[in-house]
């Protein structure tokens, strides 16, 4: 069996995604057994084809769909052609800067109930940045991070560069290292959540079957953030539809309509300053995420 699996997604990102498997290929040494596989998410046909023809003297998987199945569905697909004992779920903006797996896997192998690790993030000036996450509970919520921190006693978040290795609520979804098992165990990403906020459900998840995450800072990444994802108003719709949909899944009732009040009252507020915001207000008054998801609006690509 292959050490690592190492799943990235491809969407009208060609030369990026061209640049991450080169990173990875430099800084993994051979005593380390793994398989790239990449998924082109119904990109643009011209990024598709510079695609192929970028990674044609590469030995890897190349997976194409001809409808974009979002984040999670992405994955999924590639999961299907994985046969690592780890998981590598890897954003195609990512940059490897030394030998990750070296770190990672004899950590993972020593700890039997950690489920998910990431390593330290580094932005595109070697700056350490946010490197994981708080559950998004009442408290971040209405009071914000600080609130969670001092009433828990959970690692302070900060651009900082952490010199132990610790537990978190939640890793990053730009790097996640799973124990394949474990992984099945929660059987693998949510295909309801389009895009956003995958890493929350899987982490919920973990941690209700007794597993956990863990940020290991011995070893880094850069993360080009934002470089995959251009910004509009529908994807930050969509960034508020799945956390959303992820603290209804994840909380309990009573719990959830407290926190979905909050989201409503903050929209109706915001609608009265720029109408298009009343969209997201009914949204949530209404309850269906998933069903206003953008998930939707993708149209089957016919190769003609």
């Amino acid at each position: 069996m292959l050490e690592v699996s190492i799943i990235t997604i491809n969407y009208n990102n060609s030369q990026l995604t061209k640049d991450f498997v080169d990173s990875v290929i430099q800084h993994t040494p051979p005593t380390i057994s793994y398989e790239i596989i990449i998924v082109d998410n119904c990109s643009e046909i011209d990024d598709f084809k510079n695609l192929k023809r970028l990674l044609l003297p590469y030995d890897l998987k190349l997976i194409e769909s001809n409808i974009n199945l979002g984040f999670g569905g992405g994955n999924m697909l590639g999961v299907q052609q994985a046969t690592g004992k780890y998981l590598a779920f890897i954003n195609s903006d990512v940059l490897f800067i030394e030998n990750c797996f070296s770190n990672l896997i004899p950590f993972m192998e020593e700890n039997p109930t950690v489920g998910v690790v990431s390593p330290q993030i580094l932005d595109k000036e070697l700056n350490p940045t946010y490197s994981f996450d708080h559950f998004h509970g009442i408290r971040k919520l209405l009071f914000g991070t600080k609130m969670v921190e001092i009433t828990s006693k959970v690692a302070l978040r900060k651009k900082m560069k952490y010199n132990s290795i610790f537990q978190v609520d939640l890793i990053l979804g730009s790097f996640m290292f799973f124990k394949a098992e474990a992984f099945s165990l929660i059987r693998g990403f949510d295909t309801n959540i389009f895009f956003y906020y995958e890493e929350m459900d899987l982490c919920y998840r973990l941690k209700k079957i007794g597993y956990s995450s863990y940020l290991n800072p011995t070893t880094s990444y850069v993360h080009l953030e934002g470089a995959s994802t251009k910004q509009n108003y529908k994807i930050k719709k969509e960034r508020n539809l799945s956390r959303l949909y992820t603290l209804r899944k994840n909380h309990n009732y009573l719990k959830y309509n407290i926190i979905r009040f909050y989201f409503a009252t903050k929209w109706f507020f915001k609608a009265l300053f720029k109408f298009r915001h009343f969209e997201l207000f009914i949204v949530i008054i209404k309850g269906s995420y998933s069903g206003s998801s953008l998930k939707h609006d993708q149209k089957i690509r016919i190769i003609k």
